[in-house]
């Protein structure tokens, strides 16, 4: 099992922190204290695989923002939540929604819909991904050395722990899915009851 772990550790945490990571980066922190994987490589692995994505997304936006925004419905309904934040916040929107779980993908993909210029967003973000890569990591480096603290030796317990977090990390992004799924099919059928009305509406006035 400790073999597959360092085997697989550094390019599970990239793909985790393409999504939302942080369950995978508590998970690595873990690891690294014990000494699994490298704390400084964990964090900069995270930091990569979370900018690129954030990038990515945004200049998605950009380009095809509204496209997305007419095929997705649901997608529509984080445009005010972000517009919001940023509205509160300015530009330091970028780091308040890097914590709120599950709108980190949204909010990058609503700051390009909003045309956010490229030098606002990429180097405030790249310091947003820098500090959350630290922070969170960081929180499961410590949480293995006060763990290890009362338990005496952390190898006892890693290999409950990590699973269990990575399985509630999983739970919750499952769950989290499922509820957008039905918000699509919600909102698809209240579109299609307003497109029925309004063409009864218009046969109306037509006679």
């Amino acid at each position: 099992m400790e073999d597959l772990i360092i085997k697989f550790g550094y390019p599970a945490l990239f793909v985790g922190s393409v999504l939302e990571g942080e369950s995978i980066l508590i998970a690595s922190g873990l690891l690294a204290r014990a000494g699994h994987l490298n704390l400084k490589l964990v964090m900069l692995i995270a930091l990569t695989g979370t900018y690129i994505a954030d990038v990515s997304i945004y200049f998605l936006g950009r380009s095809k923002g509204e496209r997305i925004i007419a095929r997705f419905p649901a997608a529509s309904a984080y445009y005010p939540k972000v517009k919001t934040l940023f509205d509160r916040y300015g530009i330091f929107a970028i780091f308040v929604t890097r914590y709120l779980y599950g709108l980190r993908l949204a909010a990058a993909a609503t700051f390009g819909l909003m045309k956010m210029k490229e030098i606002q967003y990429l180097p405030f973000n790249f310091l947003s991904c820098t500090i959350w890569a630290v922070l969170v990591g960081g929180l499961g480096y410590t949480l293995g050395a006060s763990l290890e603290a009362l338990i005496g030796q952390i190898k006892h317990y890693e290999m409950m722990v990590v699973p269990l977090i990575i399985l509630v990390g999983l739970g919750v992004w499952v769950v989290r899915r499922a509820r957008s799924r039905r918000e699509d099919v919600r909102i698809d059928q209240m579109r299609k009851k307003v497109e029925d009305t309004e063409v009864r509406d218009s046969k109306g006035t037509e006679i």
